[in-house]
C-alpha cells in the first residue's frame, strides 16, 4: 500500500514529462511570435549581406556593439555550416553559419537556432542563398555578433 502511493506520484509525474517536448516546443514558438517582429516589419526591414552588415563591428566593435545590441537586423548570404549541437537533457539546438555572397569579407554570421525552429533550418542546405532575420544578441571575439531568435524569411 505505502509503495503504491509513493510510486504513482512518480508515474504521473514522469508522464507529465513525457508531454514535455511538445510542450517546450509551443512555448518556444508562441514566444517567436510574441518577440520577433511581424511579416510587414520583416519586410520594410533594410537586407544587409554579410559584409554590410559586419562592418560595423570591424571598424570599431565597441561602437558596435552598443548601436546594434538587442536589434533586429535581416541578413542575407550563402550558408556555409549547419550543426545540431546538443543541449541540456537531450535538448539540442541549431548553429548555422553564413558567409557573404560576394565574398567580400572572410568573417562568418552565426544564428542560433532553437530545436522548435527545426523545420526553418531543415529548409536550409550548404552552399544555398538565404535571407534570415535575427537579434543582435552578443559579440564574439569583439567583433563578430551571434543573432539570436533567427527566422527564415522565405
Amino acid at each position: 500500500m505505502l509503495l503504491r502511493f509513493r510510486v504513482l506520484p512518480l508515474v504521473f509525474f514522469i508522464s507529465l514529462l513525457s508531454g514535455c517536448g511538445l510542450a517546450s516546443k509551443a512555448f518556444y514558438s508562441a514566444g517567436d511570435k510574441l518577440f520577433q517582429p511581424g511579416d510587414d516589419a520583416v519586410a520594410s526591414m533594410q537586407t544587409y549581406s554579410v559584409a554590410q552588415f559586419l562592418q560595423p563591428f570591424t571598424l570599431n566593435p565597441a561602437k558596435a556593439s552598443s548601436d546594434y545590441l538587442g536589434k533586429w537586423v535581416k541578413v542575407r548570404g550563402v550558408i556555409v555550416d549547419i550543426r545540431r549541437m546538443s543541449g541540456i537533457a537531450g535538448s539540442y539546438y541549431f548553429i548555422v553559419t553564413m558567409r557573404d555572397e560576394q565574398n567580400k569579407t572572410d568573417k562568418r554570421l552565426t544564428f542560433n537556432f532553437g530545436s522548435h525552429n527545426s523545420a526553418d533550418v531543415e529548409s536550409l542546405s550548404n552552399g544555398s542563398i538565404a535571407t534570415i532575420i535575427g537579434q543582435v544578441h552578443q559579440v564574439q571575439d569583439s567583433t563578430v555578433p551571434t543573432l539570436q531568435n533567427p527566422k527564415v524569411v522565405k
